[in-house]
């Protein structure tokens, strides 16, 4: 076969009248039962007949491969500050995404809708996302110390640094004030015990939303 040397892109825009309970389906779902749908007939038709064409002009198809997305445009519109709420971890691009990928038949309670969207948000983009900060809390000798830490923007954990992991903080201490570097942002956490990689803090999903811009624009920075 002739080695490839013109890169050729066809693109069709169909718009569909489908049936109601497909507009129930998920973005994955929904892409999934098009492609069952389409089949072989559609996929290996067009090169098919396509190759048949080229021919003509002394041309042949070395390899071929097909994208396939649908969107439905009937489903609910998302607010970015729900999106937000759900995921503050995720870039502008991604939170675009993740309205996409969560479509389909939407849970009607706030609080439903959220974990809808992080449950979506966390199988889009699960690694880590950590931004240097620094922790102010009491150890358990009353002393106010600041400890070193990485804080994770997936989760709102805290990773403690080598060099303070053995300190032990002082229980029912209050709020504890985590500072991402160079971002301005004050964070209120919580200590939930310790283990042999330092006092675990924790940071809220809702912390992290209320201050979400800021903290991805030092993320991208990194």
């Amino acid at each position: 076969m002739s080695k490839a040397n013109v890169k050729l892109q066809l693109t069709f825009d169909l718009d569909v009248a489908a049936p109601e309970r497909l507009l129930e389906l998920d973005h994955e779902s929904l892409c999934k039962t098009f492609s069952e749908i389409l089949g072989s007939m559609v996929f290996q038709g067009l090169p098919t007949v396509a190759g048949k064409q080229l021919a003509k002009a002394g041309a042949s198809i070395a390899a071929h491969h097909y994208h396939l997305s649908a969107t439905s445009l009937a489903a609910r519109p998302l607010e970015r500050e729900a999106l937000i709420a759900a995921a503050p971890h995720l870039t502008d691009d991604e939170l675009e995404q993740l309205a996409r990928n969560a479509q389909g038949k939407l849970p009607e309670t706030p609080e439903e809708l959220q974990r809808h969207l992080r449950r979506h948000a966390l199988k889009l983009v699960s690694d880590y996302r950590m931004l240097p900060c620094t922790v102010a809390a009491k150890l358990s000798s009353g002393t106010p110390a600041q400890l070193e830490g990485k804080l994770n923007l997936t989760n709102g954990s805290v990773l403690i640094g080598e060099r303070d992991r053995q300190s032990r903080l002082q229980a029912n201490q209050g709020a504890i004030v985590v500072e991402p570097v160079g971002t301005g942002v004050r964070l209120e956490a919580a200590c939930a015990g310790h283990t042999l990689s330092g006092p675990v803090i924790e940071v809220s999903v809702a912390q992290l939303a209320s201050h979400r811009d800021p903290l991805i624009e030092a993320w991208q920075r990194t």
